[in-house]
């Protein structure tokens, strides 16, 4: 009879444990959707709102240039940039692709740059949200479900990894493949991991060493993860000599297997290999030891002053301001959890080498002239587990502390880590989409990182240009700036930038740009040096507490220029008397230049007298001062308003000297703006008030 009974038993249980495990996978797959959504929303939301300038500048035609070579056949023209850039151009061409393959298909009849850019950024977005959930799949062999999950979440939302996870560029696909690189190590090391993730490592390395040089960075740390590891399985033997040949012999396997897989996948990725493998390491050297150890072109700033090559104090910075808070918080909870009893030896060597691997990552770039905050980004998914680690951990040793474990306490670690992903999701919609300049707020935020480091790689210029289209005279006029490849892109067809030289503006531009990382370091040189800080910005560009662009209207060329204010925010700026038609139809022509230095509360009127030498009225016109279509009240703070008035005077007005009286008051109560110009002394009273400019009518 006990047969049946065991059967009886089994079928009880069946169902229970169906339904659990269903529950089980139910909810994995609710977290990996969750990371999913958490991973891939904030790279491919607004994706084509701004323009990164080296995207613009050197990515988008060098992808061009790559998949004309595979066409063409000529791998060795593949060999496109000394970093080397292949994955970013690989998935360049993707974008290329897919483009043309809308055109074709008739999804899109025309593409706008916007358009244009989104789709060249598409294939890059999603192979970093899949990054992140192999990631994920990867820490769940190594940590505990909440430790995994969290540290994946802060991974997926981390302003500082999305902000180069959006753009075509080399530094977010290193970050990457260097991580996977390294985890897929660390499994395979530390965690027993099968054959197939040390594979995976070397894969993973090969493609974050052809996305940029420094991906060499995880070598050093994977080797010494196979050297722990072999020295692991080995030394409990207990002859000496059969336990240091077997120890040679598992280094040796793993750094085969490794590098034959690295050195293969480096061969099949890279076309250039095929044709030319002398060429491309010639290049890739000279990327690291020419443009690597020269200071950057466009100069640097540090700490508020103009430095081309900062300290070793530059990376320390960029890693503090770099991270959210919650990492920040996370990174200083560690120290005090490392030796918590939730975490076995193999999970503190894992968390070690990721700290050395951060630490040797920062401390290689630090040896280069050549610096940028971006340049850190690689190290920010490690700091991200490093900090998950740290907050459960912190948690964890709190309840394990407790002699009694209440349901309420064993609640705590699930719902602690909820409310820390729920706090980086919205730090994530806080900064979206410009996570560029997303900056540690517990240390300032953006406006410390501005007088920090240098600033500015595009962000804010397509913004200028929606504006800049809008304005009705932009297809007339150009736009001086020294930032013309990442605007002209937005700028609607038939508008123009220009980048003047020192010689000045020409009469053809009406509008200057200026941007943050031109003022930084000082006066922007000229002509811009006559606008900047002299002159209200028409327009401005604020990101996140940052003025990032400043347009300026260029004023009409005045034949009288004045700068005479009226009141507290009214300039007069120029004027130009025509007394020709005096004769003919009894009128004489005033133009009239104002400017605003800030937006006005009300309306003024214009009035304009024509006096005689003992300050007898001949004429007199009272109207807005730039016409009827443009009262004051309408007027923008830092825009120029020419407008031409018509004074009625007698046409057998005797020739000689006479006298203009200008002035601005108030419609309802006729008081004067007070002017700050005095009347020369043998000008004619003009009731006070008044700019007197002398005019001779022949």
């Amino acid at each position: 009879m006990a047969a049946p009974q065991v059967t009886v038993e089994r079928a009880a249980r069946s169902p229970h444990i169906t339904t659990a495990r269903r529950s089980a996978l139910l909810a994995q797959a609710g977290i990996v959707l969750l990371l999913a959504a958490v991973a891939l929303l904030p790279r491919v939301l607004a994706l084509g709102l701004f323009g990164d300038s080296d995207e613009i500048n050197f990515w988008l035609p060098r992808s061009e240039r790559f998949l004309n070579a595979l066409r063409a056949g000529d791998f060795a023209a593949t060999a496109q940039s000394t970093h080397p850039g292949v994955t970013t151009m690989w998935l360049g061409s993707a974008g290329i692709l897919l483009r043309r393959a809308l055109l074709e298909w008739g999804v899109l009849d025309t593409m706008p740059f916007e358009t244009l850019l989104m789709l060249m950024r598409l294939p890059v977005a999603l192979v970093h949200t899949a990054g992140v959930l192999v990631g994920y799949a990867l820490l769940r062999r190594m940590f505990a479900p909440t430790i995994a999950v969290l540290a994946a979440l802060l991974w997926a939302a981390d302003p500082f990894v999305i902000a180069y996870a959006r753009i075509l560029h080399v530094d977010g696909l290193t970050t990457t493949f260097a991580t996977l690189s390294l985890l897929a190590a660390l499994v395979y090391c530390n965690h027993r991991g099968a054959i197939g993730y040390l594979v995976l490592s070397a894969v993973c390395g090969a493609l974050a060493v052809l996305s940029k040089s420094p991906g060499l960075a995880v070598v050093p740390v994977i080797s010494l993860a196979a050297l722990l590891a072999a020295w692991e399985q080995t030394v409990s033997q207990r002859h000496t000599t059969t336990k240091y040949r077997s120890f040679a012999l598992c280094v040796l396997r793993s750094s085969f297997i490794w590098g034959g897989v690295f050195a293969l996948s480096i061969v099949l990725v890279y076309p250039a290999m095929w044709a030319d493998p002398l060429r491309v390491y010639e290049q890739m050297r000279v990327g690291v030891e020419v443009e690597g150890g020269s200071p950057h072109v466009i100069g640097n700033f540090f700490l508020g002053e103009e430095n081309d090559t900062p300290g070793p104090l530059y990376y320390p910075a960029a890693l503090a301001l770099r991270t959210t808070p919650i990492t920040l918080v996370g990174l200083f909870l560690l120290a005090f959890v490392w030796r918590w009893n939730g975490l076995d030896t193999a999970q503190r060597r894992t968390l070690a080498l990721l700290a050395l691997y951060s630490i040797l990552f920062v401390a290689a770039m630090s040896l280069f002239p050549k610096k940028l905050n971006r340049y850190s980004v690689p190290v920010f998914p490690a700091l991200d587990v490093l900090a998950a680690v740290g907050m459960v951990g912190v948690v964890n040793a709190q309840r394990t502390a407790q002699t009694i474990v209440s349901a309420r306490t064993a609640r705590r670690v699930p719902l602690a880590a909820s409310l820390v992903a729920a706090l980086a999701v919205a730090n994530v919609i806080w900064w979206h989409p410009y996570s560029v300049v997303a900056f540690n707020q517990l240390l300032g935020g953006a406006p410390t990182a501005a007088r920090t480091f240098l600033m500015g790689d595009g962000e804010g210029l397509a913004e200028a240009a929606r504006w800049l289209n809008q304005q009705p005279d932009i297809t007339g006029v150009r736009v001086a700036s020294t930032m013309i490849n990442s605007l002209q892109p937005f700028l609607k067809h038939g508008a123009q930038s220009v980048s003047p030289d020192e010689s000045g503006l020409e009469p053809q531009d009406g509008y200057v740009l200026i941007y943050i990382r031109h003022v930084q370091r000082g006066e922007p040189r000229p002509p811009f040096d006559a606008f900047y800080g002299d002159q209200p910005p028409l327009y401005k560009v604020r990101l996140h507490g940052v003025d990032y662009v400043w347009v300026y209207q260029v004023p009409p060329p005045m034949a009288q220029p004045l700068d005479v204010a009226f009141g507290e925010a009214i300039q007069l700026r120029g004027y130009i008397v025509d007394t020709a038609a005096i004769r003919s139809d009894g009128t004489l022509a005033l133009t009239a230049q104002w400017q605003a230095s800030t937006p006005l509360a009300q309306d003024y009127l214009f009035f304009v007298h024509l006096l005689d030498s003992s300050g007898q009225r001949i004429g007199q016109i009272d109207v807005p001062p730039a016409g009827p279509d443009r009262p004051a009240a309408t007027w923008l703070a830092g825009e120029y308003l020419t407008w031409q008035h018509t004074l009625p005077v007698p046409a057998d007005l005797p020739a000689g000297e006479y006298w203009l009286a200008l002035g601005l008051y108030d419609a309802a109560t006729f008081a004067r703006l007070p002017v700050d110009v005095a009347p020369p002394p043998h000008a004619p009273d003009a009731g006070g008030n008044a700019l007197l400019l002398p005019i001779r009518i022949p």
